[in-house]
């Protein structure tokens, strides 16, 4: 077309990609928005639920199971804390019960509850070695029931073994510390069934003597720390006056030590 000389010209129409229909843009929007709750929600609802989870085991599970054990803890360190002050309580109350009565059997009626072997042990200990330095005199019948209960307490507690034993040991020291009794007649088959060393009409005195190996015939220890290993052994008419015994433990040394509480002369194959 002209016009006066002039061309007009039409450019080609161009829409601008960065502008939406209207409708598109508000349809677009609204839909985005549904899908971005709906996600928001279903996420919300899992991160609550896994919450609630966790709570729940919180309550219900690991604090009890952390209690219980805090408990434990504590009642087992009380416990570890107060065993040296029962036991001291339990040899204060037996050492009481020695000075009232003056009494070894009274002493041990009284004050030693066998019931609690751990205490029971000590207690009885503490009896004899009083009972030793005071020079208190009792029937050995007393010792021999004692030592009974000691070896009855101490069936089922591995443990309270080697506290047992030393408490029957000081059974033995005290029972040397009293009068000699009536002399056993030795077996004159002792020494066929023994091949050891024999040694006779010994008088040993404040030493530390050793027992294995060896027939000990009509002697004396006195003031004597003897110790025995459970090896093949053989006593007869031979009296402790005041001695120790260092013995380990087995059956020769059980049964040793039963012997001394029953008789002094002893006289005993243990071999």
């Amino acid at each position: 077309m002209e016009n006066d000389g002039f061309a007009l010209v039409e450019w080609p129409r161009v829409e601008s990609p960065d502008v939406a229909k209207p409708a598109q843009t508000t349809e677009g929007r609204l839909s985005t928005l549904e899908e971005r709750s709906v996600w928001h929600k279903t996420v919300g609802w899992w991160v609550a639920g896994s919450l609630a989870l966790a709570l729940l085991t919180l309550v219900t599970w690991w604090i009890p199971r952390e209690s219980n054990s805090l408990r434990d803890s504590i009642k087992a360190d009380t416990s570890a804390q107060l065993e040296p002050i029962k036991l001291d309580m339990a040899r204060i109350n037996a050492l009481l019960q020695l000075k009232e009565t003056k009494s070894v059997s009274e002493a041990i009626r009284l004050g030693v509850d066998f019931s609690e072997p751990q205490y029971a042990m000590g207690a009885v200990k503490a009896i004899m070695q009083q009972a030793k330095a005071e020079n208190i005199q009792t029937d050995p019948s007393v010792l021999i029931k004692t030592n009974e209960q000691l070896k009855e307490s101490a069936k089922g507690f591995p443990n309270l073994l080697d506290d047992a034993w030393s408490a029957r040991l000081s059974l033995a020291d005290y029972r040397s510390s009293l009068p000699l009794g009536p002399v056993v007649k030795g077996n004159q088959h002792l020494a066929i069934r023994f091949t050891g060393n024999t040694i006779s009409g010994f008088k040993l005195n404040s030493i530390h003597q050793k027992l294995d190996g060896a027939y000990w015939k009509d002697g004396t220890f006195t003031n004597t720390e003897i110790e025995y290993d459970g090896g093949p052994m053989v006593l007869e008419n031979v009296r402790f006056i005041n001695c120790t015994f260092k013995m380990r433990y087995g059956i020769r040394s059980d049964m040793l030590n039963d012997t001394l509480l029953a008789q002094n002369p002893v006289t005993g194959s243990f071999s």
